[in-house]
Formats: C-alpha cells, structure tokens, sequence
C-alpha cells in the first residue's frame, strides 16, 4: 500500500460514512465559477508543513483531493478549476534557500512550478519591497499566533506586558529564547527597552534550552503548536503560560495570501473571484474543522511533508478551538473576515522605517504591499 492510498484509507476510515462522496461539502459550499478567469491549476504556496493554520485552504478542497510528497491537490469545489496546495519550509517543501515568497518569482524548484500564490508576512513584505515585491490580498489569521511561553509553577503571574518583561529582564531569573533581536518581533522587544542581554538567540522550534533550564527561561512558540505540546509532552508535560506577540505590540499579519507584484492585474479577475471563496473557507473551517483536520493529519502521518512532522487528531482539535478562542482567526474590529487594518499595517511599516535596507524599496507604502481591493465585506464570522 502506498503512502497516498494508505492516507486516504485512513482518511475514510476516520471520517467519511459509507454513503458520503469525498468532497462533497466543497463541492456544493464553493460554486462560483472560476474556469475562465484562473488559472488551473490555481497554486499556493504555503510557508510551512500542513497544519491548522492553512485548513482554511484544505477547506476549499475538502477530503476528495490527493496527496503526494509536497502537495495536496484536488477539485476547488465545483468552481472547475483545481487547486494544488504546496508545502512550505527551506529546504522541506522548498529547495534551499528558498520563501514561499521568493518562490513566487522564481519558482518551488522541488515541485517544479511558478506558484501563482505564496504565504507572506507583513514585516517581510516590507522588508523585501524591492526584492521581491509582493501584494497581500487575503489574511487567513487576523493575529500571529506567535508568543512568548513560560512555565505556569514557575511564574504563576505570568508576562502580560513590556513592563512585567523587562522587570524580568531585570531579575536575572532566567532568560528569553527568541529566533533572533536583530529582525521583527525580537527586535521590536530590544526597541520597546527590554535588555537585549536577556535574550539568547537561535531558536529554532525546539524546547530543549526550556527543558534544560527546568522552565526558568521564557521560550518563543505558536500558542497553536508549543502550547500544547510542551502540555502533553516534550519532557516537560506540564501547564503552560503564554502572551502572544501581538498583545505586546507587535501588531504583523503573519500567513498572508499575496501575489507578485507584477502579477496582481493579470489575476485581478481570478482574486475577485476566488478570495471571497477563501472567506468563505475560512469561517466553514472555524465553524466545522473536523473534515480538514483529518485531511491535514492524515497527509503527515503518511509522510507527505517529512517524516518527522505529525499533527495529531488532538493537537488539530486543540490549535483549530485555540485559533478561535485566541481571535486568531477572526473579523478583528469589523464584521469582515480576512481584511486588513491599514493602521496596523502603518505600525509595521513605522516600526520598520528605520532599518531597512537595499532589499526594500524606499519609496513603498501600506498600499503597495497590501489591499483589501478583492475582499467581500460581507463575508465574516457570526
């Protein structure tokens, strides 16, 4: 049996009823007709390995899709076109090197194809402007789920502010794990007068300086991930704090769905089309994720993205009611899901200003690198 037919075996077995057709939720929910006017198929480029960050996206395929190494695939819907969903990470769904952005100029060289769409975070999109320019039409998470973790026994008061970090900064009670200070969140934590001495450096998914240090350090994770495997697992397996990035200040739009900038008028007609669609998915995934997530478990655990990358029913079933109850995702101050809010895209922009440098263009801004031109305001969780 191979690792797509045994996926899918365990696919059925777990989800659909004997009566049921693969897809069939997609295919009655997702109707507009979208032959003539994108391409098919329609690529995406994610910016990592399936997880419950991108079911919004499995959503519009549903179960009756297929997997191989590096891609699900499948009937988007009814709409007539396919889409064909890309797995993310340098050097794991992409060749060396290479971002779900950059990928959309020069291509998945492990797939072998010109992504027509790519993940992209907000910061990036400004700090790669010229590089590679970039325009977010859709944001599946209104907020990072990015955060700062701690041990609940060890500091039962937890970490809810710049202030409470610094006082820890201050207390030289242990240290801050971060991916890097010299960039993004880590430096905007330095900028806001936390002592950059606090924080060590090279994070880079893994709890073993967390461990080793018996929870006196604070550690960078995704309140959808760490959480719940520091919780149940990873030698340490016991209640967790956290403060998600956003709440500090730190207000990026992380997961974007953008084009190439050269692009965006050639796929005018298909974005008007299809990211009202990916609304739509977005909430029927927050509403009903149980589809999905079997999609999403059943795709690692036949090693479709590594052989080291598991999501577990439970972990889906926690992170997809974490990204609900965490608001992030949501409408954020409307009733629309998946827009922007252009004064925290001028936040990032104005936090950025002072240290781009010849990969940004001097001259961008919030509304060349963002639009909420394609977005249904109709469409949002109730």
């Amino acid at each position: 049996m191979t690792a797509k037919t045994s996926a899918l075996a365990l696919l059925s077995a777990v989800l659909i009823a004997p009566s049921a057709q693969a897809g069939a939720f997609a295919e009655q929910a997702y109707t507009t007709p979208l032959a003539d006017i994108c391409p098919n198929p329609l690529i995406l480029q994610k910016d990592w390995l399936a997880q419950a960050e991108h079911g919004g996206f499995v959503q519009l395929i549903g179960s009756g899709g297929d997997m191989s190494p590096g891609v699900y695939r499948g009937p988007l819907g009814s709409t007539g076109i396919d889409l064909m969903i890309l797995e993310g990470g340098s050097g794991i769904g992409l060749g060396d090197g290479e971002t779900s952005y950059s990928a959309l100029f020069m291509g998945n060289s492990k797939a072998g194809v010109l992504p027509h769409l790519g993940y992209q975070e907000l910061d990036n999109s400004v700090i790669f402007s010229k590089r590679f320019p970039t325009v977010g039409v859709f944001a599946p998470l209104d907020i990072s789920p990015s955060a700062l973790l701690w041990d609940a026994a060890t500091y039962p008061e937890g970490f809810h502010s710049i202030d409470d970090l610094k006082a820890f900064a201050a207390s030289d009670a242990g240290k801050i794990y971060v991916s890097t200070i010299k960039r993004t969140f880590g430096k905007f934590l330095v900028d806001q007068g936390i002592d950059a001495d606090v924080f060590v450096e090279g994070y880079r998914g893994d709890g073993e300086n967390f461990v080793v240090n018996n929870g006196t350090w604070l550690n960078q994770g995704f309140v959808t991930s760490e959480v719940y495997k520091f919780e149940n697992g990873n030698n340490w397996a016991k209640p967790i704090g956290f403060v998600k990035i956003n709440d500090l200040g730190y207000v990026n739009y992380t997961g974007i769905v953008s084009v190439a900038a050269d692009k965006l008028d050639d796929l005018a007609p298909c974005l008007s089309a299809v990211v009202p669609l990916m609304q739509q998915a977005a909430v029927d995934y927050a509403t009903d994720p149980d589809e999905a997530n079997a999609v999403i478990t059943a795709f690692n655990d036949a090693g479709n993205g590594t052989s080291w990358w598991k999501t577990e029913a439970a972990l889906m079933d926690y992170a997809t009611k974490t990204m609900v109850d965490e608001a992030i995702v949501g409408n954020g101050s409307n009733d629309t899901i998946g827009d922007f809010d252009m004064d925290r895209v001028q936040i990032i922009f104005d936090f950025l200003a002072g240290s781009l440098d010849e990969r940004a263009n001097p001259d961008a801004t919030p509304e060349m690198v963002i639009t909420n031109r394609f977005i249904d305001p109709t469409i949002g969780l109730k």
